[in-house]
């Protein structure tokens, strides 16, 4: 059972669980500059259910949260993405992503993964959407990535090698 897990066991009532990220991993050739622009509003942006699709990062509102006609469910992320918030965000330079320094990111892992295959990657998914025709698709991610939980005993590394992402306790 993992250290989150255990707190919400534990608790009467769950407020949420911060795990904090120590470090960089390495995107090789580095972002240009419109990835980076996207990249940033994606991480900026609520992830919901939105009729303009998984990879909308506008709207309205404070994070794209506004009321706008086209969300169907403010409280569920696309299909595909594993939650509300990414809290990956590329380095000024391009160079690297690493945490954003907000508080209670989740599915660390699963968001790395997720960037890498749908942004980053040759053959990534979005390659195949026209307002993506500024990204070069030809990244390799590697480095690591520390990790701590609220729960001292919640430790781990998220290694990411040549774009395969692993964790390790």
């Amino acid at each position: 059972m993992s250290a989150p897990e255990r707190y919400l066991q534990n608790e009467d009532f769950f407020l949420g669980y911060t795990t904090e990220f120590t470090g960089t991993v390495t995107v090789s050739p580095p972002l240009n500059a419109h990835e980076i622009a996207y990249l940033r509003k994606f991480a900026c942006t609520r992830r919901m259910m939105r009729t303009r699709g998984p990879y909308f990062a506008d709207g309205s509102g404070s994070f794209g949260q506004g009321n706008d006609p086209d969300i169907i469910d403010f409280n569920r992320p696309p299909q595909g993405q594993p939650g509300l918030w990414c809290q990956w965000v590329p380095t000024g330079d391009g160079a690297g992503i690493e945490w954003d320094e907000d508080e209670k990111f989740y599915d660390a892992e699963e968001w790395m993964r997720y960037l890498i295959d749908h942004f980053l990657r040759p053959g990534a998914h979005a390659q195949r959407h026209a307002e993506f025709e500024k990204f070069t698709f030809n990244h390799t991610v590697d480095g690591e990535i520390y990790a701590q939980g609220e729960d001292p005993e919640d430790q781990w590394i998220l290694y990411v090698t040549d774009n395969t992402v692993t964790t390790r306790s």
